[in-house]
C-alpha cells in the first residue's frame, strides 16, 4: 500500500503572505556596469515559520544555535512549489534567501526551504 500525505489543506490553513522575488540575482556585466535582471514578484500565501523547526518540533524543546546565528535569522517555508538555492523572499518587510531545501515529494506534495535573513551590506551582524 502506498503511502501519500496531501497537505494542501495545511498549507491553506497556516499559509501567510510572502513574496517570491524570482531572479532576483540574474543580471550581466556591460562596460564594467553590473545591469540586475527585473525580478519577477510571485505573491503566495504558505507557512513560513521563523523559529528553528528542527529543535523545536522533533525534540520538544528549544536549544540554542550550535553555528552562532541567531535562531530569528533562519526561517523555514513549506510550499508546493519547487524554489532554487539563492531564491529570495520577502516576509514582513525583511528579505531571505533560500540556503537548503528537503523534497518530500516521493511521499507528499510538500517542499521545505530553509532559509536566512539577509542583512543590508552595511550592517554588523
Amino acid at each position: 500500500m502506498a503511502f501519500y500525505l496531501n497537505m494542501s489543506a495545511l498549507i491553506d490553513m497556516f499559509g501567510t503572505k510572502l513574496t517570491v522575488l524570482t531572479n532576483s540575482d540574474d543580471g550581466e556585466w556591460v562596460d564594467g556596469i553590473w545591469h540586475q535582471t527585473e525580478s519577477k514578484e510571485i505573491d503566495l500565501y504558505e507557512p513560513f515559520l521563523t523559529f528553528n523547526i528542527n529543535s523545536t518540533l522533533l525534540s520538544g524543546q528549544l536549544m540554542p544555535a550550535e553555528t552562532g546565528e541567531f535562531d530569528t535569522d533562519k526561517a523555514y517555508w513549506f510550499s508546493e512549489n519547487d524554489y532554487a538555492l539563492g531564491t529570495r523572499v520577502k516576509h514582513n518587510n525583511e528579505l531571505y534567501r533560500v540556503t537548503g531545501k528537503h523534497n518530500y515529494s516521493d511521499y507528499s506534495n510538500v517542499l521545505e526551504h530553509e532559509l536566512k535573513k539577509e542583512s543590508p551590506n552595511n550592517e554588523q551582524t
